[in-house]
């Protein structure tokens, strides 16, 4: 009966510290995108990039962008890398209701987001800020 209840008792704390180790990793949504001259529409987490056809200079297609999505300071960024400047027809970036968590860079922890469904007309990238 002891080595019973022993066995049951490692369980139960085995099973109630994984959901701490998974809070642990930051929540954080990455990828890189390549877009070509038909334009297209991309989803990185919960926010979706749209690209018109002809939106930049066809001379600087395919054009490859590393996108990312996270908190700071508690306000939520979508951030593309290169920073590209004067885009022909508005990039729209549509960011969905999304309620859980997301990593703080400032904090460096994952925090608890509220976020309302959202809109941005791009005319070039860098960091755009949102409502959390």
């Amino acid at each position: 009966m002891k080595r019973m209840m022993f066995i049951i008792t490692a369980v139960v704390l085995l099973l109630s510290s994984i959901p701490v180790v998974a809070a642990e990793n930051p929540v954080i949504y990455t990828d890189t995108i390549t877009v070509t001259e038909d334009g297209g529409r991309y989803q990185v987490g919960f926010v979706n990039v749209e690209f018109k056809k002809d939106f930049i200079d066809p001379a600087k297609l395919p054009a490859t962008f590393d996108v990312k999505v996270y908190a700071e300071n508690g306000v939520g960024y979508v951030e593309f890398a290169p920073d590209t400047p004067n885009f022909y027809k508005k990039v729209h970036i549509r960011i969905d209701k999304y309620d859980g968590l997301l990593y703080d860079q400032a904090t460096g922890e994952n925090i608890e987001v509220h976020v309302k469904k959202q809109q941005i007309l791009a005319e070039h990238f860098s960091r755009y800020a949102w409502d959390l």
